[in-house]
C-alpha cells in the first residue's frame, strides 16, 4: 500500500508549523482507501448494464454510467475489466445466484458490478447570494433565483461470480446545482458520475483519496 505522505515531507511540514506563527496551514494528503473486500479476493471485474426506469431525454444513464465506470476501473485495476449486457430486472434486483453463476461460468475469480441508477432534474428556488440579506423581501428586487438541480442516485451491488451471492452493497447520491436552466444534461452526468466514482473506488478498490488537513502553528 502506498504511503500517503513521504516522511521527509511530513517532517518538513511539522517543523515549519512549529517554527512559524499565525493561523493553521492547510495541506493536502494522499490518503489510502480502505477496501470493503479483502485484497486479492477477486481477479476480474465485469461491469453490467444498470437498471434505469426513467432516463432523461437524450441520455441513457443505465448504459453510460457503466461504460464510464468500466473505463475508469481499467485505469486503476490490474486485472481484466469487461462490460456485459443484462436485463434491467437482473441488475436492479439483483437476480438470483443461479443467474450470476451462469453468467460467470469460467470466470470464478470475477465479481460483477451491477445495480441501478437514476438521474433527475428539478428547478428550485434559491437565495440570490448577491442580494443583501436585508433586501431579500424587497418587492423592487427579488432575493430569490431559480436553479436547476440534477441528482444522481446509484445503488451498487458487487456479486461473486463463483457463488452468485451479493458480497457488498452500497447506495450513493450526489447533487449539483446549475444557474443555467438550459444546461445540457450531459454536463450534469459528467460532473455527477465523477463524484460517484470518487466515492465508490476507495471502498471497492482501495484507491487513494486526496484529503485536506490543517496544521496548527504555535
Amino acid at each position: 500500500m502506498r504511503g500517503f505522505v513521504p516522511a521527509a515531507l511530513a517532517t518538513a511540514l511539522l517543523a515549519g508549523a512549529a517554527c512559524g506563527s499565525g493561523g493553521p496551514v492547510g495541506v493536502s494528503l494522499n490518503m489510502p482507501g480502505i477496501a470493503v473486500l479483502p485484497p486479492g479476493s477477486f481477479s476480474e471485474i465485469v461491469v453490467t448494464d444498470f437498471a434505469d426506469t426513467a432516463p432523461p431525454p437524450d441520455l441513457s444513464p443505465g448504459l453510460e454510467l457503466p461504460n464510464y465506470l468500466a473505463a475508469e476501473i481499467g485505469r486503476v485495476f490490474a486485472g481484466p475489466v469487461s462490460r456485459v449486457t443484462v436485463p434491467a430486472e437482473a441488475a436492479s434486483g439483483p437476480a438470483p445466484p443461479s443467474f450470476w453463476k451462469e453468467k460467470g461460468a469460467g470466470h470464478e475469480g470475477a465479481v460483477f458490478l451491477t445495480g441501478s441508477v437514476s438521474l433527475t432534474g428539478q428547478v428550485r428556488k434559491a437565495v440570490d447570494r448577491v442580494v443583501p440579506i436585508d433586501r431579500l423581501f424587497d418587492a423592487s428586487r427579488s432575493g430569490l433565483i431559480e436553479q436547476l438541480r440534477w441528482t444522481m442516485a446509484v445503488d451498487v451491488f458487487v456479486v461473486s461470480a463463483a457463488t452468485g451471492e451479493v458480497i457488498h452493497r452500497t447506495s450513493l447520491r450526489e447533487d449539483r446545482d446549475y444557474s443555467e436552466l438550459d444546461k445540457p444534461v450531459e454536463f450534469a452526468f459528467s460532473d455527477l458520475s465523477d463524484r460517484i466514482r470518487a466515492r465508490l473506488f476507495p471502498a471497492l478498490l482501495g484507491t487513494s483519496t486526496i484529503e485536506r488537513r490543517a496544521l496548527l502553528r504555535r
